[in-house]
């Protein structure tokens, strides 16, 4: 029994520095394993409070009538903000088209300048209701057009919108939105190319209040 003692004794000394490099090894794992938990849930509670303190803006799309035979109107947009409070609120930039869908089923897309009265109405709220703005008459100016080009095809406006604003932090975002004839928000991607064809475009741009001066424009390009 002595003998074995010595021996396990022995075996010990001669590996003594195998079992520390053993535990060393067994303690880093251990620290290594402990730091990324920890740093797993320090992000996902990152996470959560910027989901918590990020805003959710959304846009309405109504109509007000002028008269009571409703039929000189203009539209109006309403911008909402929930979840976490915003400030300096703002419509950087506009980009409209007069969409010409014709007949044989092709568009054609004119570009439009200031159809948006987007220099609108602050609330003073930071949540909430926070905007409100409109395409001032051209609702009238849409009617008109579509009247007189009718024989050759139908009309609608397409628009979009960039937005800005500081969020609870302090930070600006930026943002884009299609508001007519849909409304959902879309990508920068989507902007940039959007924005891009716009340009190059915008020789032949219109005002939708020159209507007859714009039907001939128009007749020529369908």
């Amino acid at each position: 029994m002595k003998s074995k003692i010595i021996k396990l004794r022995n075996f010990l000394n001669r590996n003594k520095i195998f079992f520390e490099i053993l535990a060393a090894i067994a303690l880093t794992s251990t620290s290594i394993f402990v730091s990324i938990k920890a740093n797993n849930i320090s992000e996902s509670q990152t996470r959560i409070m910027e989901l918590e303190n990020t805003p959710r803006i959304e846009i309405q799309r109504t109509q007000l009538y002028d008269d009571s035979t409703k039929t000189n109107y203009t539209t109006k947009w309403i911008v909402f903000n929930n979840n976490s409070k915003i400030s300096n609120f703002e419509i950087q930039k506009e980009i409209s088209y007069l969409n010409i869908r014709k007949k044989n089923g092709k568009e054609i897309d004119i570009p439009l300048v200031e159809y948006l009265n987007h220099l609108g109405n602050l609330t003073g709220q930071s949540e909430g209701l926070i905007y409100e703005f409109d395409n001032k008459y051209c609702s009238e100016d849409e009617f008109l057009t579509r009247k007189e080009i009718s024989d050759y095809g139908d009309i609608d406006v397409k628009s979009f919108i960039e937005i800005s604003y500081n969020n609870v932090l302090g930070k600006k975002e930026i943002i884009h939105f299609q508001i007519s004839p849909l409304i959902q928000e879309i990508s920068e991607d989507s902007w940039e190319a959007t924005n891009k064809d716009w340009s190059d475009k915008n020789s032949n741009a219109i005002y939708l209040k020159d209507i007859e001066k714009n039907i001939q424009k128009i007749k020529k390009r369908i």
